[in-house]
């Protein structure tokens, strides 16, 4: 990512975290993971679901993906809005949704308790 693209002005400048990134204003690479985690669980959205198991941003933006292919987008212009360079990255990020999402096998437990 462009380290310039998304930035913010920390309310303190500590020598450690300047040293940590390109520029002083630059945000961390998981700084979009984690902002969107704390703004979805101070909304309460998903308050009923275990805090492991709730959506996190890359798993609502692959569904986003999966979502424009499914509409008849071409991969292009999904590649276009998921700001990737190579359209296997598109692709990665729309697999595992839909019928063939999780793929198991029934089995016995034969286990005598």
């Amino acid at each position: 990512m462009y380290p310039y693209l998304i930035h913010y002005s920390p309310k303190a400048r500590k020598r450690s975290q300047l040293d940590a990134k390109l520029h002083w204003n630059s945000v961390t690479p998981d700084y979009l993971t984690k902002s969107f985690a704390q703004a979805r669980d101070d909304s309460e959205a998903y308050k009923e679901i275990p805090a492991g198991e709730r959506p996190t941003f890359h798993e609502i933006r692959a569904l986003g993906a999966w979502l424009y292919e499914q509409q008849g987008f071409p991969q292009e212009y999904i590649q276009g809005l998921m700001g990737h360079a190579d359209v296997k990255m598109t692709e990665h990020y729309q697999g595992g949704h839909g019928d063939d999402a999780v793929v198991y096998m029934k089995v016995n437990a034969d286990l005598k308790v």
